[in-house]
């Protein structure tokens, strides 16, 4: 039986998901949430406080007897490696499993220059980070890269900005030098999980759009992130736009949506573009014009391929 969380009801691991709103509760508190049995919370609860992600937090009210005392979330026990990679940039960081960033650096880089030249780059960046937070036990990475990334091996499918990342196995050079679990995803996709998680649980329906260096889209759909069959379902920027004038795209087609919005003003080195704003006040079409004639190809990102 799976919970709407994505973890086995009642498992310790549900246990701790619930703990992890922050909110402290008491033995009876967690079996009145979860329908499990004393003995079944005893013992999650036990395993949970010897992997110090659980531990005491003061005591409930009391009903007569001694007070219950009360168990929450220790967001300090482990700590989560993390980096999202760009095309020209890479933003790497610490963070504690409350999400809490203790160290975050910025390094220089150009994605094309490969994964042998961009991952040790990283790795060197972590472990600087690291000497300067607290020793705790490193629970796992997770690493965006600005391309398709099949989900079940966190292997870059076909990157259209990425020469020398399709199919390399970012997971396996990255678990060599920490010796952990590792999930490698598009960055978008991770922005928009972030997004859902941290700010807006509740929404069901959600689309995270990033533009920078490319155009890409977090698509979540009933509480639940689409990646599509190869990684691609929010790749935006690589739909082909009609009438787009012949604009070549980095990619190597022409008229993909990001090389049309650039427009002649593409600065590459910087990642961004200066649109003037002058040709849509003298009543000229903006560069995000509602398209006349054949559609463009279907979203699902598949306008490089």
């Amino acid at each position: 039986m799976e919970s709407t969380l994505g973890v086995e009801a009642g498992s310790p691991a549900a246990v701790l998901r619930m703990l992890m709103d922050g909110s402290p509760r008491t033995r009876a508190e967690i079996v009145a949430a979860t329908g499990l049995a004393r003995s079944t919370v005893r013992a999650r609860l036990d395993l949970l406080v010897a992997a110090g992600l659980v531990t005491g937090s003061g005591t409930g009210e009391s009903t007569g007897g001694r007070p219950a005392g009360r168990f929450g979330f220790n967001p300090g026990a482990q700590l989560v490696l993390a980096a999202e990679v760009g095309a020209t940039h890479a933003t790497v960081a610490v963070s504690d499993l409350g999400c809490r960033l203790l160290a975050v650096e910025q390094v220089d880089l150009d994605v094309a220059d490969g994964p042998a030249a961009i991952l040790p780059l990283l790795v060197t960046t972590w472990r600087s980070l690291l000497e300067t937070v607290d020793a705790a036990q490193i629970a796992g990475v997770g690493i965006g890269l600005p391309g398709p990334v099949e989900h079940s091996t966190g292997r870059p499918n076909n990157p259209p900005i990425m020469p020398g990342w399709d199919g390399f196995d970012v997971p396996a050079a990255i678990a060599a030098e920490f010796d952990v679990p590792v999930l490698v995803d598009n960055e978008v996709n991770l922005m928009a999980l972030g997004e859902h998680t941290a700010s807006h649980p509740d929404v069901r329906h959600m689309i995270v759009v990033k533009a920078a260096t490319g155009i890409g889209a977090g698509l979540i759909s009933n509480g639940v992130l689409h990646r599509g069959a190869a990684g691609a379902a929010g790749d935006l920027g690589h739909i082909r736009v009609p009438e787009g004038g012949e604009a070549l795209c980095r990619c190597g087609n022409t008229d993909c949506l990001e090389a049309v919005a650039a427009g002649p003003r593409w600065r590459r080195n910087c990642g961004s573009w200066d649109i003037p704003l002058t040709r849509r006040r003298r009543g000229e079409p903006g560069p995000f014009r509602q398209p006349r004639g054949r559609p463009g190809r279907a979203a699902g990102g598949q306008g490089h391929r």
